[in-house]
């Protein structure tokens, strides 16, 4: 009879540990198409001009018509990750950022931390280990009066162009934790798109402390030429702005 209760209580303990111990996932709720096609940035430059000129002929107006309808008037460059119009990010975003490691190039800011942070399709973080990564990370740090998240948005792999994307890995799970907390793996698509994830509201921590997400490297998919792991950009949305 003991012997059969120490089974059953091991038991009982290995399944308790593995339920705390397991990852709950998460998937985008809605993906969006980014366009860096060369098009797409000739138009914006026309429309840019157009918008610069005081006056327009007929044709020019019906032109810049055609590209408002679009693009709208407060898009500025095809990089822009946000438009210039106001944002959560007016009175948002992060104060800091940091990553665990970087790839070492020519120049010494081509690669860092922040480039995930700069809101441009042109940049992308990179990880600096000999592998993929697994385990590198980025954290982020916001006020704990900033404006509250309530969306996390990733542009996943190296997209400034397909060359980059197709030879550098892309992250397919990233491990979040938060204020040093795990919160479960976010389950990327291998895609150029924008990746929408609404896992509640955070910030305003009751004991005043900053809110701190991290995002870890937990699997990827394999780049085609490089061992090199890139996110291009991790961005935000939320409330308390407007």
């Amino acid at each position: 009879m003991k012997k059969y209760f120490t089974l059953f209580l091991f038991t009982v303990i290995v399944s308790f540990t593995y339920g705390q111990n397991s990852d709950k996932n998460f998937y985008p709720t809605e993906t969006r198409k980014v366009d860096l096609s060369s098009k797409t940035d000739n138009e914006i430059k026309r429309q840019n001009e157009l918008l610069q000129k005081s006056k327009l002929s007929p044709t020019e107006q019906k032109e810049l018509d055609v590209l408002l309808q679009k693009y709208g008037e407060v898009v500025e460059s095809m990089w822009d990750v946000i438009d210039g119009g106001c944002s959560w990010y007016c009175s948002g975003g992060n104060y800091k950022i940091k990553a665990s490691s970087t790839l070492n190039s020519e120049k010494d800011t081509k690669y860092q931390a922040k480039n995930a942070n700069d809101l441009s399709y042109q940049t992308a973080w990179v990880e600096g280990k000999p592998d993929e990564g697994i385990g590198e990370y980025l954290e982020y740090s916001f006020y704990n009066k900033s404006p509250r998240i309530t969306q996390i948005i990733i542009s996943n792999g190296y997209v400034k162009s397909d060359a980059a994307w197709k030879n550098n890995n892309r992250v397919k799970k990233l491990r979040l934790s938060i204020n040093g907390k795990a919160f479960g793996i976010l389950n990327l698509e291998d895609s150029k798109n924008d990746q929408i994830f609404d896992l509640g509201t955070f910030g305003h921590n009751k004991n005043g402390t900053d809110l701190i997400l991290k995002f870890e490297i937990a699997e990827v998919y394999k780049g085609d030429k490089f061992n090199d792991t890139a996110i291009t950009e991790i961005y935000f949305d939320g409330i308390d702005v407007h």
